[in-house]
């Protein structure tokens, strides 16, 4: 099977889908989120068995998330990229645990950063802010530079550049 082949497939069986080759070996396929699930099924009965990724990028502007679920078939040699948009609002997108169990382990990451909800996944606890009591640290709208001063006392390196008077080093003269 051949990107073109697939493609030709998906938009068959998936008829919102919109679907791009954007360069050799790469296929992206936007969709739907109630038809992300069954398009996953989908293409990991058509050869894509390895779920390599599943990513989350802010589109703060566009008040959404948007998730990329990353695949790759060790048979036909290319990668596919299934994406849809979900609310940032209210971000829940139903776990997809069931088709590749290694899922699992990408949405508990993308919950923790983002604080995007997976119904039926049963593992949604921290794993690197185990303590963390703030907002989801990786979302555009996290402020790192207040986080820093409130919690560590820290000010920013400009602040402390433009603000602070110093005397100039006098420790190498020329001769």
């Amino acid at each position: 099977m051949t990107p073109q082949d697939l493609k030709t497939l998906l938009e068959s069986s998936f008829p919102e889908a919109r679907v791009h080759l954007p360069r050799v070996r790469r296929l992206q396929v936007h969709l739907p989120q109630p038809q992300v699930l069954p398009a996953l099924a989908f293409l990991k009965a058509q050869g894509f068995g390895h779920l390599s990724a599943i990513s989350c990028v802010d589109w703060i502007e566009e008040n959404a998330f948007e998730l990329v679920y990353h695949l790759w078939s060790y048979t036909y040699r290319f990668h596919v990229m299934v994406k849809t948009r979900i609310p940032r609002d209210h971000p829940t997108m139903p776990t997809a645990r069931q088709i590749f169990r290694v899922a699992q382990t990408y949405e508990r990451d993308i919950h923790e950063m983002f604080g995007v909800r997976f119904p039926g996944n049963p593992r949604l606890v921290p794993f690197v802010l185990e303590d963390w009591q703030g907002p989801p640290p990786m979302r555009k709208d996290f402020d790192t530079r207040r986080f820093a001063e409130e919690v560590y006392g820290m000010r920013s390196i400009e602040t402390e550049l433009f603000t602070r008077r110093e005397q100039p080093y006098k420790g190498f003269r020329k001769k």
